[in-house]
């Protein structure tokens, strides 16, 4: 029987005033502490039920986050790409995290992301999403188109943070399991808003290996 995973959550932005080392600990933490949880179980997903074979399209993609997107600049290093890559754990075998913040000129963090790519055997991508959300307390999630063409699931939801609330959307197939976030202090959006947001980086990140 295959593990549940608990997708990866991406951690909140650093706050970047002077003032920012005693607040920056805090927000750090909590959300480490959400990304360790995360991702206790996420690897053995790839291990699971070899002997019983694995679904036609699994580990048919790779992610390979775009330098920019809808006018915004990749960043992969920095405070908040460490705090996510602490709570993704050591690369397991066979897996590729993903670990990256899409930034306006300013370098303001406007998308933040957080996941794995690998060869995933589950019948059942979005039933498992879906349970692993509610296990993390994610409220309120709601099915979302997921585009094509790797098909697999969408979900979108709310997780109460120390910080507040953080909206997120999560996308899991047989090749990738990846979550997108607003940092908290920007604009609310809407879970329609972010899902077209996700779908969009989805099918600029997600592709066919050679």
């Amino acid at each position: 029987m295959n593990e549940i995973i608990q997708p990866p959550l991406p951690c909140q932005p650093v706050p970047q005033a002077p003032q920012a080392p005693r607040k920056r600990r805090p927000v750090l933490r909590t959300v480490v502490t959400v990304l360790v949880v995360g991702a206790g179980v996420f690897f053995g997903r790839t291990a699971v039920n070899a002997a019983l074979g694995s679904p036609d399209d699994s580990g048919r993609y790779r992610l390979t986050p775009p330098a920019t997107f809808q006018g915004l600049t990749l960043q992969d290093s920095g405070p908040r790409v460490d705090a996510i890559k602490e709570g993704q754990g050591a690369r397991k075998p066979g897996t590729e995290p993903v670990a990256v913040v899409y930034a306006d000129q300013g370098g303001t963090a406007r998308l933040v992301v957080s996941g794995v790519s690998g060869a995933f055997t589950d019948g059942d991508p979005g039933a498992e999403l879906t349970e692993s959300l509610h296990a993390m307390g994610v409220n309120g999630a709601t099915t979302q188109d997921s585009g094509t063409p790797a098909g697999g699931s969408m979900r979108c939801g709310t997780l109460t943070t120390g910080a507040g609330p953080l909206t997120l959307c999560t996308w899991a197939d047989h090749s990738s399991l990846v979550t997108v976030t607003v940092p908290v202090e920007n604009e609310p959006v809407t879970f329609e808003a972010l899902a077209g947001h996700t779908r969009a980086l989805r099918a600029a990140m997600e592709v066919p290996k050679a």
